[in-house]
């Protein structure tokens, strides 16, 4: 059995993680978009009155983070300086300040990303915790808390649909689409759609999945889907012949295989969002978080639910933020943190971003989201699809060190000739050696 600590990676692992996917330079998990540096330094040369936060952003989200600043800043007092870094920077960054001790005082971190700095003692706990949980969903909250307590609040979800080209859906003689989550089409009406729509050129595809770099434990969705798991229930080790992970495997090796997909859409390749907006693919799986840049891509689409098999799955999205344990301003960045968890807060926030709240108390049908409300009502629906025991595999302490092997592993046998039992032991032997030596 692995212990907790065995299961700790080492900074330099999540800082390899990170910079596999800067290496690819393309979206990963819930990203955004790398966008320019808006100023600001390490949290040694802020005054007593200014905390630091680093983070990512897509231009809405830098807006809707600026506005959360402006609006401590007139209720406290304390201005909160942004540094604003591409997305396959931010743990590099973080890091850098720890390092030379200039931490920043807060930051953005994915979910999957939370437990591997909880492991390293670099999160300052929550100290309204027991005010504030009651009105999170349980799932989120449960993603920054541990059995010492709450490190860094759930601030928002995503996760991911169906986005298809409505010329080519109507090419391909689709009819209507699924508009509920129990009349999700199956992985065989999936496929049987995917092979109706017709190439228009011989570098087209009719789909491409979003596992590429960061984002490759989404190919978790299908493993859970098929009601398969790629850890044990104890979560120390890896769930070795699946029958659930080897049906997904089957079933998405098959894309490649039939040239459903293109080859560059592999866990290494290039974003389905690009592919989709260069309208190299007609449907691609997508996070709500990416509409603004595709509304932009001049043609029209819509939208569906993922599909489904023995389960209805999705994947979890979004991002906390969490205080610097070290950090002489820890307080007021706590202070910062509590004032985002409000629901006024979160529902602006939330809805200039796009994307998902994750309190009980806001009702995301009734946010006005400013792009593709049609879509964004779907969304809300399809994130309840996001099951409790796919979330605590991709929070595990180990999960940025088995990310990156799913994402290597993966690009390996999508690609490769193995049989699909032996792709599979592929897989998991590479996440087996993460969990072993983490």
């Amino acid at each position: 059995m692995v212990t907790p600590a065995q299961n700790t990676p080492t900074r330099r692992r999540v800082l390899g993680a990170a910079g596999a996917a800067a290496a690819t330079g393309a979206l990963s998990a819930c990203s955004g978009f790398s966008t320019p540096d808006s100023g600001g330094s390490g949290g040694s040369s802020s005054g007593d009155d200014t905390i630091t936060m680093i983070t990512w952003a897509s231009d809405v989200e830098a807006s809707a983070f600026k506005k959360l600043a402006d609006g401590f800043e007139a209720q406290s007092g304390t201005t909160v300086r942004m540094q604003v870094v591409p997305y396959s920077e931010v743990l590099t960054a973080v890091d850098t300040g720890l390092r030379t001790d200039s931490p920043p005082d807060l930051f953005r971190v994915s979910y999957t990303d939370v437990a591997a700095y909880r492991g390293q003692k670099v999160l300052a706990n929550l100290t309204d915790a027991d005010t504030l949980k009651s009105s999170f969903l349980p799932a989120f909250w449960a993603a920054v808390t541990d059995s010492e307590g709450t490190f860094g609040i759930p601030h928002h979800t995503d996760t991911s649909m169906v986005l298809l080209n409505t010329a080519a859906v109507a090419s391909a003689g689709l009819g209507t689409l699924p508009t509920t989550l129990d009349s999700a089409w199956t992985w065989e009406q999936f496929a049987d759609a995917l092979g109706r729509i017709q190439p228009s050129r011989a570098d087209t595809y009719a789909f491409a999945a979003n596992w590429q770099n960061a984002g490759a434990y989404r190919w978790l969705n299908f493993v859970d889907q098929a009601g398969g798991r790629l850890l044990s229930e104890d979560l120390t080790s890896v769930a070795t012949d699946d029958a659930g992970a080897l049906k997904a495997l089957t079933f998405t090796r098959d894309l490649f295989r039939k040239q459903l997909t293109p080859q560059n859409a592999s866990a290494r390749g290039q974003a389905a969002s690009d592919l989709f907006l260069n309208q190299t693919v007609a449907t691609a799986f997508a996070g709500d978080f990416l509409l603004s840049e595709i509304e932009g891509g001049g043609f029209e689409y819509s939208a569906t639910f993922l599909p489904r098999d023995v389960n209805a799955s999705a994947d979890l999205g979004g991002n906390a933020l969490v205080a610097v344990e070290a950090s002489s301003r820890k307080e007021k960045a706590l202070e910062f943190l509590t004032y985002c968890a409000q629901a006024e807060q979160m529902s602006a926030f939330c809805t200039e971003a796009s994307v998902l709240p994750t309190r009980e108390d806001i009702d995301a049908s009734t946010l006005q989201y400013p792009v593709r409300p049609d879509l964004m009502a779907l969304y809300v629906e399809q994130a309840k699809a996001i099951r409790e025991p796919l979330v605590q595999q991709v929070v595990v302490p180990s999960f940025s060190a088995v990310n990156a092997q799913l994402r290597d592993r993966l690009d390996e046998v999508f690609l490769g000739s193995d049989d699909d039992a032996t792709a599979l032991k592929r897989i998991t032997d590479g996440v087996a050696s993460v969990l072993q030596t983490s």
